[in-house]
């Protein structure tokens, strides 16, 4: 299935930046969770995988109950700055907040 991308306008973008994004802490077990900062634009989440600096590249993101694509627009370290091709709806962020689940990623 091929999802066309599109490209934000500097309007947008400067908008996106201003964006209330919520952060990620603990689940009631305790347990650190790989994403860092949500908002319906985009995450910073851990990531290991793709650890490499590879800005630029798309990527397929699983959060569990929820599947999108996105591209990397930074990356320091483990950490990873990702924009979804496709805002989330706010519902599916308050969903990833409230169940947090690992997020697997794939390279597209």
């Amino acid at each position: 299935m091929h999802i066309p991308a599109r490209m934000l306008t500097h309007e947008d973008a400067v908008d996106n930046r201003r964006v209330r994004r919520q952060r990620a802490g603990e689940n009631p077990a305790g347990r650190v969770q790989r994403i860092f900062d949500i908002s319906r634009y985009g995450c910073q989440i851990e990531s290991n995988d793709l650890a490499d600096g590879a800005s630029g590249q798309f990527v397929e993101i699983d959060f569990g109950t929820v599947v999108t694509r996105a591209i990397i627009r930074w990356s320091d370290r483990a950490r990873l700055g990702l924009e979804f091709a496709r805002p989330l709806g706010s519902r599916e962020v308050d969903t990833l907040l409230a169940e947090p689940a690992p997020i697997k990623l794939r390279r597209l």
